[in-house]
């Protein structure tokens, strides 16, 4: 029944656009018969399936929505989809071709649609094409994984509401800068045959609603939105949703003759055997604790009972003993999320108090039911200062999965070679793109180095749901600055004071409550060093910073703020591009010191840094070059930056992962100042004690304030004098 509901479906949507909506529904009304809530093992595959294509080298994104994002897959949602559920993508493919069947090529006489080519028989650099379904809203609920199978020449992309299916397809490793380009990683001769299984479907409830919708403006986005008021039903009561999957097929280089893509099979819901066994344990969290003595995990287990962490000093894996390990119980665990309706995820969490600095440990996490592998730690002293490394925007997903996935760990690769002695890693956002997309989280933790070294996270506007406080365990959350995700929160660490904000609730004055909090919490300690982490950066130099009426508010509460408790250094994200400022004080450029130079000493101020994407997975064209920055960057490779604390000297270094090559480097140094010392001092002259008729220098002259000519003081002697004697003379009369 419902492949002949589907069939009525995409003959009117896919033809008639988004009038077939109201076809469709309308065909519903004379069915007898209600569609199946649940899907199994079908198959959208079939030869009279309709598409939606375009082959004459124009891209389809242009003048999208996310064009002005920098972002390239506008043109890869249903019709109609609103971007954060508001934000009409403003695409429309009624101008395409459409075509029924499930291949297209460039060569004649091979069966399917044929595709443009030059007049020299070359192919175009880019074809895309489009197939849109619709489910109920039952159905889409009931999915729970998509397998199937295609055949291609040279290269893809698959993406499911906008979203890439998770495999390379020969892509690039470093995946397309912008649409319309040649590349893959090797030439196909005939066509490659691939199988792709979907495991997280959270991408198929992201679908276009068919309804009305309103125009409204909205105060949170500042512009006109699209809302629904009433969604389509059929007459059994059924909602729909859309769901496209569009393809963008590329070529090997400007002399090819031949591409290719064909649709085998998309079954939703595959059979048991079509699916992979699932990890007892997965994506273990190592985490900052409340100094540097702690130790925070999260981890994702299978089994519902509570798990532990087990922890010995060593430095070999297999030395690894569970009798000689120090065994620590969680203290939370909770039902995460399920996969293959089936398989349930509970999060752990624990905090174990007892690291030593400059030791070497090895550990592992879980439970009888299942244990992860054993990971090697090695913590490193404070005394003498510490090293760290700051990122932000690995944004994983946001370009594909695999190709993301590979600059994050380039990324953390070529940083933890270059410095292997630091202490934990700063992290001010957007670990994925979709927040409650598991399977970028997946990838997010996948390196190695993230069970090894700690991370210190802060929230991005792409990490706001209750997925980011499941995947990591921060310590002492404050409950201000409160999200699906988590709230503001602070450690130590050495010397240093941190305060991590979450500045996607824009609550501002929480964050102000937060902070003076923080700063009363600790007053007992002595730190030479304060930092504020957060992910929306208030002095960026690229897109983001032209978004006013989002920078300013922020900007304006935290700054006096910052100001008030001392704060020296601000790390910063979001924007995609590089950034270091002046030395800032009031809103201002402090204008005695020197835009120019590499290091200063005891300013008077604060330095705000602003670090690109981690990942490469994004990047943002600067903007103004505005009074603040000092140094601004684009160069859209990776970076990250290099930051080391001692008592007396802050040191950054920023760095591209292309070349290793340093973009900047700034170091600030704090000298002790007091009364007396570290000041020149006027020298008195020197009066030969036997001659008192002799004048002072010049240069004492010069240095001493005048006070009027020698009568004046002789004068005033005389008058001294004469009161003197006349007080002597009363008190001698009052006695008698």
């Amino acid at each position: 029944m419902f492949k002949k509901i589907g069939i009525i479906l995409l003959t009117c949507f896919t033809l008639f656009g988004t009038t077939g909506v109201t076809e469709f529904v309308s065909k519903q009304v004379d069915l007898t018969e209600a569609p199946s809530e649940t899907l199994s093992n079908y198959n959208v595959v079939s030869p009279t399936m309709n598409w939606k294509y375009l082959d004459d080298n124009t891209d389809p994104n242009d003048k999208t929505w996310y064009q002005g994002w920098n972002k390239r897959n506008g043109w890869a949602y249903p019709i109609g989809w609103l971007d954060h559920g508001a934000i009409d993508m403003e695409f429309s493919d009624e101008a395409w071709p459409t075509y029924q069947g499930n291949k297209f090529t460039t060569t004649e006489n091979d069966g399917g649609q044929l595709l443009q080519t030059t007049e020299d028989k070359t192919t175009y650099s880019t074809y895309y094409l489009r197939h849109t379904f619709r489910l109920t809203q039952k159905q889409v609920d009931s999915i729970y994984a998509i397998s199937g199978t295609v055949r291609y020449n040279d290269a893809m992309i698959m993406y499911i509401n906008g979203k890439p299916v998770a495999n390379f397809f020969n892509i690039p490793q470093s995946n397309y800068k912008q649409n319309k380009e040649y590349g893959c990683q090797e030439k196909v001769n005939g066509y490659i045959e691939e199988d792709f299984l979907v495991e997280d479907v959270s991408s198929l409830s992201n679908g276009y609603v068919p309804g009305r919708y309103e125009t409204e403006f909205s105060e949170v986005y500042k512009q006109d939105v699209q809302v629904l008021k009433e969604a389509d039903t059929d007459v059994y009561g059924n909602t729909f949703m859309d769901i496209t999957i569009a393809v963008e097929l590329h070529t090997a280089d400007p002399l090819d003759t031949d591409a290719l893509f064909e649709l085998l099979d998309f079954n939703i819901n595959p059979a048991g055997d079509k699916l992979p066994d699932s990890d007892a344990i997965k994506n273990v969290s190592l985490n900052v604790g409340a100094d540097e003595t702690f130790l925070n995990l999260a981890w994702f287990a299978t089994s519902d009972q509570a798990g532990t962490l087990q922890i010995m000093e060593g430095n070999v894996v297999d030395a690894f003993d569970e009798a000689s390990a120090t065994t620590i119980p969680v203290t939370s665990i909770e039902k995460a999320y399920t996969k293959f309706t089936d398989t349930h995820y509970y999060a752990n969490k624990v905090s174990y108090q007892g690291i030593e600095p400059g030791k070497n440990y090895v550990y592992r996490v879980g439970n009888a039911d299942g244990y992860s592998k054993v990971y090697k730690l090695s913590t490193q002293g404070v005394n003498d200062g510490y090293e760290l490394l700051f990122l932000s925007d690995a944004q994983i997903g946001t370009g594909t999965i695999p190709t993301d996935l590979l600059g994050w760990q380039n990324t953390l690769s070529k940083a933890i070679t270059k410095f292997p002695n630091v202490s934990f890693i700063a992290n001010t956002g957007d670990m994925v793109d979709v927040a409650n997309k598991e399977s970028e989280y997946d990838a997010y933790f996948t390196p190695e180095v993230l069970q090894g070294i700690p991370s210190a996270t802060a929230v991005g506007n792409h990490d706001i749901a209750k997925n980011y406080g499941n995947h990591f365990n921060e310590p002492n959350l404050s409950g201000l600055g409160a999200s699906a995700a988590n709230s503001d929160y602070y450690f130590t660490y050495g010397n240093v004071l941190y305060m991590v904000l979450n500045t996607s609730n824009t609550n501002n004055e929480e964050h102000v409550e937060f902070m003076r909090n923080t700063n009363e919490a600790t007053k007992d300690q002595d730190f030479a060093w304060k930092v504020v982490m957060f992910h929306q950066s208030i002095y960026a130099s690229g897109k983001q910073s032209t978004y006013v009426d989002q920078v300013e508010p922020r900007k304006q509460t935290f700054v006096p703020v910052f100001e008030e408790l001392g704060v020296d250094v601000v790390l910063m994200g979001h924007d995609h591009c590089y950034a270091r400022t002046k030395i800032m004080k009031n809103f201002m450029p402090v204008d005695s010191i020197d835009a120019n130079a590499s290091e200063v000493t005891n300013p008077d101020g604060i330095l705000y840094l602003t670090t690109s994407s981690a990942s490469g997975s994004k990047y943002y064209d600067l903007v103004d070059n505005y009074e603040y920055l000092a140094k601004r960057n684009q160069p859209k490779v990776p970076m990250f930056m290099h930051i080391s604390f001692t008592d007396d000297t802050f040191t950054m270094e920023a760095y591209r992962t292309d070349t290793m090559e340093s973009v900047d480097t700034y170091t600030i140094k704090k000298q002790e100042v007091t009364d007396g010392k570290d000041k020149p001092v006027d020298e008195k002259p020197v009066v030969d004690a036997g001659n008192d008729k002799q004048r002072p220098s010049v240069d004492a002259q010069t240095s001493t304030p005048k006070t009027g000519d020698q009568t004046t003081v002789m004068l005033f002697a005389m008058m001294a004098l004469v009161s003197g004697m006349l007080l002597g003379v009363y008190r001698l009369k009052k006695e008698k």
